[in-house]
């Protein structure tokens, strides 16, 4: 029998480096971004200026996209840290369980 998880979100604006989402041993299901004005970059890593785990091309637009993870997610074994590149999106939530 699979063990079942909470699902919680956290919520940041765009403009962010090495900010950290989430504290502790956990699993990134999934992302959800709304655009910026024009293209950029959301990295989401292990570590303040870790290594990159995750990273989404943002589009030139307000839409909003939500990326849902396969399997399980991925492992942020010490907590998710989130980085912006170029034209930052206008938003970022991030659910992990």
């Amino acid at each position: 029998m699979a063990m079942q998880t909470d699902v919680r979100s956290a919520h940041t604006s765009g403009a962010q480096t090495n900010l950290e989402l989430v504290a502790g041993r956990v699993r990134l299901k999934s992302v959800i971004i709304t655009g910026g004005a024009t293209a950029g970059m959301a990295q989401f890593l292990d570590a303040a200026s870790g290594n990159i785990l995750l990273e989404l091309d943002t589009g030139a637009n307000s839409n909003m996209t939500n990326v849902i993870l396969p399997g399980e997610g991925i492992l942020f074994p010490a907590g998710i840290f989130y980085t912006s590149v170029a034209t930052t999106p206008l938003g970022i939530t991030v659910c992990y369980g």
